[in-house]
């Protein structure tokens, strides 16, 4: 053997230094975890996070949550316009369109129609009187006819 001195358990720096550290190891498991906040030694957050509730929960400024809305009656506004393009298939057409009053500015936009058959009494280019039915932000064109020709 290298070293004469026979093995001694508990004897020596080595031995004393391994103690002392798996001891502080255990005792160091034993701990309870804390929360995030106070081991980084912060002051508690602003935000009172308990107050917070899921978006399903939240209702609209000025509503109680889980509100549930009135639907608005179902609208009729009559407009004027010249049509720019149809798509039979699809059942809607493009047409530019004056100021409907009370609830729409002038523009050109496209409009879907209850009855494709309307779309076969009209041509591109003509113009057209129509009503258009509002039904809580669903519009469809229910009545488009030409226009009767300027006198």
């Amino acid at each position: 053997m290298l070293n004469s001195q026979p093995f001694r358990p508990g004897g020596g720096l080595p031995a004393r230094l391994f103690v002392a550290l798996a001891l502080a190891l255990c005792a160091s498991c034993g701990r309870t975890a804390e929360p995030a906040a106070q081991q980084a030694g912060t002051a508690a957050s602003p935000i009172p996070w308990k107050t917070i509730e899921p978006p399903a929960q939240v209702g609209a400024a000025g509503q109680q949550p889980n509100a549930q809305r009135t639907p608005i009656a179902v609208t009729r506004h009559s407009g004027v316009g010249v049509i720019r393009s149809i798509n039979l298939k699809e059942g809607w057409f493009e047409i530019d369109h004056e100021e409907i009053e009370g609830f729409m500015a002038a523009m050109q936009m496209q409009w879907s129609v209850r009855d494709r058959a309307m779309l076969k009494s009209v041509r591109v280019g003509d113009k057209v009187t129509f009503t258009v039915e509002d039904d809580n932000g669903t519009e469809f064109i229910t009545e488009l006819k030409k226009a009767p020709a300027a006198p």
